[in-house]
């Protein structure tokens, strides 16, 4: 589990964020929303060590670290950017590959490379170059990458916000069942509420400038909520108005 506890940050003489405190969810997406501009972005940078923090701590299990010593040589989270970054010169194979760590055997690399092609579904597609693939499969192909990595935490950001609603519904549910899969943990930021609705086990508001947890919602079980009709059902329609009175409050 990570707990986050009163972190700052402040950019430019400007605090953005106000003394943060959450904890994730075990295996599990915690989903980040909040007004344009309130610093949801600005907290992952923070995570990654991109942007420093000016106090605070996060606490890994029973470890307990000073955020503001919080840096790039951090491996608990990692980054799965906006927009996928693909090489258009390599396959989505050799993409994957450039991920790997340096000191391991190629062939090991690359056996991990093409497994996790598997797990996203690409396992046909590793020899094809990023412009030769659709969005959805960039997506898939950036989310494999940054899995090379191996880190706790995969941090999103807006990562669906470019593709089209359709293939952004598939991509939500096949993001849900990799999460699964691997046992692993996430954080995305979203402005959605009914993304967060489907992907979220727990959504967190930032409210204030500087900004601070304001409001905090706890999602039923993934086992509830997987039949198709409870998006469309009475509960998720009462949560989406909390959440969206939350978002404007």
């Amino acid at each position: 589990m990570i707990s986050l506890s009163d972190i700052d940050v402040e950019l430019d003489g400007r605090k953005i964020l106000g003394g943060v405190s959450f904890t994730s969810i075990a295996d599990g997406v915690v989903a980040i929303m909040g007004p344009s501009g309130c610093g949801k972005s600005t907290l992952l940078k923070a995570l990654m060590g991109l942007v420093k923090c000016s106090g605070g701590q996060i606490k890994i299990g029973e470890k307990i670290c000073d955020a503001a010593y919080w840096n790039t040589k951090q491996s608990i989270f990692t980054l799965v950017p906006q927009v996928p970054l693909l090489l258009p010169w390599l396959s989505l194979l050799d993409n994957i590959r450039l991920a790997g760590e340096s000191d391991k055997a190629k062939d090991e690399v690359t056996k991990k490379a093409t497994d996790l092609l598997e797990i996203v579904g690409l396992s046909e597609s590793g020899h094809l170059f990023p412009w030769q693939v659709s969005q959805g499969m960039a997506a898939r192909a950036s989310l494999a990458r940054t899995l090379m990595i191996e880190s706790q935490v995969l941090l999103l950001d807006e990562p669906f916000a470019a593709i089209d609603a359709t293939t952004r519904f598939r991509l939500q549910q096949w993001l849900l069942a990799t999460i699964a899969k691997l046992k692993i943990q996430a954080m995305m930021v979203t402005h959605d509420p009914r993304e967060a609705l489907l992907i979220a086990d727990k959504i967190i508001v930032l409210r204030g400038r500087p900004a601070k947890v304001g409001n905090t919602f706890d999602l039923p079980e993934r086992s509830a909520r997987n039949s198709p009709d409870w998006i469309f059902g009475e509960a998720a329609g009462q949560l989406e108005k909390q959440i969206r009175a939350a978002l404007d409050g």
